[in-house]
């Protein structure tokens, strides 16, 4: 169990294996974290102010998430991101 005010690790995947894997996985080691199966199901959340990082797959319907890092960035949003993906390319990896 982990306090209300521990950082959190909140998950973007549209895949919901995905998402409870690495649920599981944070859970194993202690983290709290939220999931989610679209940029726009964690626009939507509540979330808590206090530390976290975002766990971010790139192909999400809707906005992708190299997209959404974009949108947070243009919205004064600072937080940390890990992007996830089973189908990167080198141009990725240095988009600006």
């Amino acid at each position: 169990m982990t306090p209300a005010g521990a950082p959190t690790v909140f998950v973007i995947d549209d895949d919901a294996g995905v998402r409870a894997s690495i649920q599981g996985l944070l859970k194993s080691v202690g983290l709290r974290s939220e999931t989610f199966g679209t940029a726009q199901e964690f626009l939507r959340s509540k979330r808590q102010d206090g530390a976290s990082c975002l766990v971010l797959d790139v192909r999400l319907p809707g906005v992708n998430g190299l997209d959404f890092q974009r949108q947070l960035a243009d919205a004064g949003v600072q937080i940390p991101i890990i992007f996830v993906t089973g189908h990167g390319d080198i141009p990725m990896t240095v988009r600006p």
